[in-house]
């Protein structure tokens, strides 16, 4: 069966729009082919300054839960951060708003698919590919209610993810409800994701890989989804 192989990542780079936390990416030179001399072989190569938590990339569970024993990203299952993905459509609700349980459930709904156990929620917003390089980007998203992440957890939703820089509306509240609840119920989220209307309304396969970086509470990943046509 043809499958298409669909790209939810955003860019990586010095244009990179992130939390007021973390520092501009920064990609420097290192090697061009230009340095060789004579016969020398010649390399290109550079050298990456960034956050662990810059563009698309996945939490920790170390990241928010202060328990020393909370897992760091190279202790977290490989498993968790695959497998079979439903996205659901919540283009509709404006800045300001978080999305409620009663309206996650519509959404599950109007897309046709259930939500089983083991299962990766999505959440689509089309955030980047509407806002970049504005400053929306930082303060024009909805966010996920912190009571949407006990319901999955009650459904056995296994992480889900957001086209935001956080589920939580960070530009108008420190209290990270979302964030608080995910360490309260032990799970995690995928940030920046992009394209997900690609994917919108459909179950199909997503993988969104960490590095094995150590010791570190997040990793950038490439995110990619499997549609089978």
């Amino acid at each position: 069966m043809p499958r298409r192989v669909i790209d939810l990542s955003q860019p990586l780079n010095k244009d990179s729009q992130l939390h007021p936390f973390f520092p501009t990416v920064q990609v420097l030179r290192h090697l061009q082919h230009g340095d060789a001399k004579g016969d020398e072989k010649s390399f290109d190569a550079q050298i990456i300054i960034t956050s662990n938590h810059a563009a698309t990339h996945v939490d920790a569970l170390g990241h928010f839960d202060p328990d020393p024993n909370a897992a760091k990203i190279d202790e977290m299952p490989l498993d968790t951060f695959c497998g079979d993905a439903v996205c659901i459509d919540v283009r509709e609700y404006p800045a300001e708003h978080e999305v409620t349980v009663a309206e996650m459930e519509a959404a599950i709904t109007a897309s046709g698919q259930d939500v089983r156990h083991g299962d990766i929620l999505l959440f689509c917003t089309d955030h980047y590919n509407k806002t970049a390089g504005t400053p929306a980007f930082l303060n024009g998203f909805s966010g996920v209610a912190a009571e949407c992440v006990y319901w999955m957890k009650d459904k056995g939703v296994k992480i889900f993810g957001v086209e935001t820089i956080s589920p939580d509306l960070v530009y108008l509240t420190g209290a990270y409800t979302n964030h608080r609840a995910c360490a309260d119920v032990g799970i995690t989220h995928f940030e920046n994701l992009n394209n997900l209307k690609e994917v919108v309304n459909q179950r199909f396969q997503f993988f969104g890989f960490p590095l094995r970086l150590s010791p570190a509470t997040g990793s950038p990943i490439r995110a990619v989804g499997i549609v089978e046509d």
